[in-house]
C-alpha cells in the first residue's frame, strides 16, 4: 500500500474503504483522503482541514462520482462484507489509471482461525484463499493483479483492550480484559516466536496471516512490495531485515538476536527472513 500512496501528490484522491478510525497513517501522505465506513467514531478520526474527509456509507453504494478516484484502499474490508457489489462500486469510481489495494487474511490459516475463535467470528463472514480473491476481482472488474506480498502476523489483536474496545468485545474475548499485562505480553511474544521458529525450521507459513494485492487496468510505475517477516509485536509494523542491520538495530544477547522496532522502539526477537521475504 505504501508503494502506491507515496507516489501521490496533493491533487490525487484516495478512498479508505471500511476505514474505521483510519486503516493507515493519513498524516504520512500528502494526497486527499476520503474515509468511508458505515459507522464513524468522530472522537478518534484524524483531521487535517479539507484534505481529509469522511463519509458514512455502505461499501455497496459509494456516494462518489464515476471515474473520480485515484486509489481505493481496502485494508481487511472484504472478509467483513458482501463484496460482489463493492467490487462493482470500486470499478465505477476508479479513474482509468487508478489503483486498488486489497489486504485479506488467509481464511484457512492459523492466524485467522485464532482470531475467529477468540472473537467469536470477529465479523469475518468470508474466507479467502489467494487465487479466490484474485479471481473474484479479475472476473467482476477489468482490473488485473500487478503486485502482491505476504503479510505476517504480530498477533496484535490479542493486546489488552482499551476501555472503548471492551464495550464491543464478545463474551469469549473478555478474558483479555482481566489478563495481567505481563501475561498478555508473554502470550503475544510467545506466539510470535513459536510460529516463526516453526516456519524457519519447517519452511511453512504458520506466522503468515494473509496477503496484500495491487490491482490496476494496466501497468503502473510502482516500487517493490516487500513481505516483512519480522513484525513488531507491540505496534504491528513490518521491519526490513537489511534496514535493521544497516541502522544498527539488531543486537545479540547470549547468542540470541533481538531488534528494536523502527516505528515504536519495542524489542523483539529477530529471525532471518524466509525465502522471498525481507
Amino acid at each position: 500500500m505504501d508503494n502506491i500512496l507515496r507516489t501521490f501528490g496533493p491533487h490525487q484522491i484516495t478512498v479508505d474503504l471500511g476505514c474505521g478510525g483510519g486503516s493507515f497513517h493519513y498524516e504520512s501522505y500528502p494526497c486527499r483522503i476520503i474515509g468511508i465506513d458505515i459507522a464513524l467514531n468522530q472522537a478518534v478520526l484524524f483531521r487535517d482541514g479539507c484534505r481529509v474527509e469522511y463519509i458514512r456509507s455502505s461499501a455497496e453504494r459509494i456516494p462518489l462520482a464515476s471515474s473520480s478516484i485515484d486509489a481505493v484502499i481496502c485494508n481487511h474490508t472484504f472478509e467483513h462484507i458482501a463484496y460482489t457489489k463493492t467490487l462493482s462500486e470500486i470499478h465505477r469510481i476508479l479513474k482509468p489509471k487508478g489503483l486498488v489495494w486489497i489486504a485479506i487474511p488467509n481464511g484457512y490459516g492459523l492466524d485467522d482461525a485464532l482470531y475467529r475463535f477468540v472473537f467469536a467470528g470477529g465479523g469475518h463472514i468470508n474466507r479467502f484463499r489467494f487465487h479466490q480473491l484474485v479471481e473474484a476481482v479479475e472476473t467482476q472488474t477489468d482490473l488485473k493483479l500487478i503486485q502482491f506480498n505476504q503479510l505476517f502476523s504480530s498477533f496484535i489483536y490479542l493486546n489488552k483492550p482499551t476501555p472503548e474496545q471492551r464495550i464491543h468485545l464478545p463474551r469469549r474475548a473478555r478474558f483479555l480484559c482481566y489478563l495481567p499485562t505481563s501475561w498478555n505480553r508473554f502470550a503475544i511474544l510467545f506466539l510470535n516466536i513459536i510460529t516463526r521458529m516453526v516456519d524457519r525450521l519447517c519452511g511453512t507459513r504458520t506466522s503468515q496471516y494473509g496477503w496484500g494485492f495491487v490491482f490496476a487496468r494496466g501497468e503502473a510505475n510502482l516500487g517493490p512490495l516487500p513481505s516483512f517477516f519480522n513484525v513488531c509485536w507491540q505496534c504491528g509494523s513490518g521491519n526490513d531485515a537489511d534496514q535493521l542491520r544497516a541502522n544498527g538495530r539488531i543486537s545479540s544477547s547470549k547468542g540470541i538476536l533481538h531488534y528494536r522496532c523502527s516505528n515504536c522502539e519495542a524489542k523483539s526477537l529477530f529471525f532471518e527472513p524466509l525465502n522471498g521475504c525481507s
